[in-house]
């Protein structure tokens, strides 16, 4: 299960994308398509960034892609 825990608006952002942060118990959870619980409709923007249960942590890139940094 991933769960958004945070989701703010940065400037310049169009109305229907979202800067989020959320919580996974792990990093294969975190595939395209995964349904993020209490995510808005509309886009997650780049910028967005997952933390799993074992400390990892990834960062959504412009091609849509996570990057795992840890």
């Amino acid at each position: 299960m991933i769960t958004v825990t945070s989701i703010s608006h940065q400037p310049g952002d169009f109305l229907n994308q979202y800067q989020i942060t959320a919580f996974a118990d792990t990093k294969e959870e975190v595939v395209p398509g995964a349904t993020f619980i209490g995510m808005p409709s509309g886009e997650m923007q780049h910028g967005s960034s997952v933390i799993t249960a074992d400390g990892d942590v990834a960062f959504l890139k412009s091609d849509g892609t996570w990057n795992w940094v840890s």
